[in-house]
């Protein structure tokens, strides 16, 4: 590794730093005399937990490796993409799904507030995400036609297209046999999704074409299959700590996953496959790959 720890840890700050401000200037803080906690307690409680913040990354990565450095004009899309991403970590754990009391290496949403007020956090930050996308204090510079083409883009990663559809059949195959191609299907929708809507955005920040923003949005889906089984193979070894949610989980809710299918090494071999097809997008859009290869290969080492 050269650079990408170093940018990880920076950007990193600079997104947990945003979303703070944020919240501080947005003041939606009202709590009555009978509630321990406000809304944005329960909001902030997952979405400020210290985690990898892959995706926000994945849309400043794009970006400056296609030229566009402007971090005060990236934050906010990036930023956007988090709080999408928490609301998902929330939802997912909670009794009628996952049913996980470990997120982050720390109780779940619905453990520290309850059922309810941990579904309406996710609502929240979901409803926030589209706010933050639409404020012209953070989207003004941008030509409106680009920044719908984002809000699309995230919008359709997030719902019925992307996100959902896979939350849904997730939890809706619990106890059933699920052949190969169909697991890929739902890693594709539930984690990829997300990853790839990401990079879509980057390259579109950036002013590229169509052409650009299509092979980034290849390699973010494939980066993010590759992210989904190495997570699996995580889960599998019991390694709690790198996970930072209950290991074993999958088994105890008889959830059909690729390891569970290939097993570990063939698991390790179609890692590389969707890594060789995320390398060979980015080789064709002229972007500075460096640090994208050794993001490649960071999300990959976790099972080395």
């Amino acid at each position: 590794m050269n650079g990408l720890p170093l940018y990880i840890e920076t950007n990193k700050k600079l997104i947990d730093l945003f979303i703070q401000d944020h919240f501080k200037k947005m003041d939606y803080g009202k709590k009555f005399l009978h509630n321990k906690f406000s809304l944005p307690d329960a909001m902030l409680y997952t979405l400020t937990t210290p985690g990898k913040r892959i995706r926000p990354i994945m849309v400043m990565l794009t970006a400056e490796s296609l030229g566009f450095s402007d971090k005060k004009k990236l934050l906010p899309f990036a930023s956007s993409i988090e709080l999408i991403h928490s609301y998902s970590l929330i939802h997912d754990d909670l009794p009628s799904m996952d049913n996980d009391t470990l997120r982050r290496g720390k109780p779940t949403s619905h453990i520290v507030f309850g059922e309810a007020s941990a579904i309406l956090a996710g609502d929240a930050l979901l409803a926030e995400a589209f706010a933050m996308l639409s404020d012209k204090n953070y989207c003004g510079w941008l030509e409106p036609e680009k920044t719908l083409s984002i809000i699309r883009e995230i919008a359709y990663a997030s719902g019925a297209g992307g996100l959902v559809e896979g939350q849904f059949h997730d939890v809706n195959s619990f106890g059933k046999s699920l052949n190969p191609k169909q697991i890929e299907y739902i890693n594709e929708k539930k984690t990829a999704s997300l990853i790839s809507a990401a990079c879509a955005v980057g390259a579109i920040l950036s002013g590229k074409d169509e052409s650009v923003v299509s092979e980034f949005k290849r390699f973010g889906l494939n980066l993010g299959l590759a992210f989904q089984a190495v997570d699996d193979i995580l889960g599998a070894l019991g390694n709690e700590d790198i996970i930072g949610k209950t290991a074993g989980i999958d088994k105890i809710n008889q959830k059909s996953t690729v390891v569970e299918q290939l097993g570990i090494e063939k698991t390790k071999e179609l890692i590389k496959e969707y890594n060789g097809t995320a390398l060979s997008a980015i080789e064709k859009t002229g972007a500075e790959k460096t640090m994208l290869i050794e993001l490649i290969n960071y999300l990959t080492d976790r099972i080395n």
